[in-house]
């Protein structure tokens, strides 16, 4: 695989799980997606210099770290920027919780494999597309209280099956 490619893979990967950590670290959506775009743009600038025998997610965590304390410096004097306290709290409390998000992610992938396919397409219908939900319920004469009450049903199911699985030690039993 040459190297554009590569980096094009891992970003794919790994861009969301850098995006949910930046989110998490910066109060505004405008702001946080600005500092995905650099940290996008850093990793890429710096690929040369990427050590593809280490994993590429705690690499390019530490260029979002970096940009975040770069953004903070930046709107030091705003109201609506986290102390450093927090910054650093949120930061630590990321890494330590890193382990266990990416088990229930997985075991939700699992979990949804579980479900019926008529449950998946509405979870697909809810999580893929604003307003797909009045659509489908336009499409198919449902009304929306229900197809709601449908997704409050399948939340439950995956939320049940994670905490069964995560009880249980994870994927051996999923």
């Amino acid at each position: 695989m040459d190297q554009t490619a590569e980096f094009v893979h891992l970003w794919t990967q790994y861009h969301r799980d850098v995006e949910r950590y930046v989110y998490s670290m910066i109060p505004r959506s405008a702001d946080a997606a600005d500092v995905v775009q650099v940290v996008s743009v850093k990793l890429w600038e710096k690929w040369e210099k990427y050590d593809n025998e280490r994993p590429f997610l705690p690499w390019a965590m530490r260029f979002a770290w970096l940009e975040i304390l770069k953004w903070r410096q930046r709107l030091a004097r705003e109201k609506l920027v986290f102390s450093d306290d927090l910054l650093q709290q949120l930061h630590s409390t990321r890494e330590e919780l890193d382990p266990v998000m990416e088990m229930r992610r997985k075991l939700l992938r699992m979990c949804l494999e579980k479900l019926s396919e008529e449950d998946r397409q509405l979870v697909r219908l809810r999580y893929g597309r604003h307003g797909a939900i009045k659509e489908e319920a336009e499409l198919t004469g449902q009304k929306m209280h229900v197809l709601y009450y449908a997704l409050e049903r399948i939340r439950v199911q995956l939320l049940n099956c994670i905490d069964l699985n995560m009880n249980r030690g994870g994927m051996a039993d999923a």
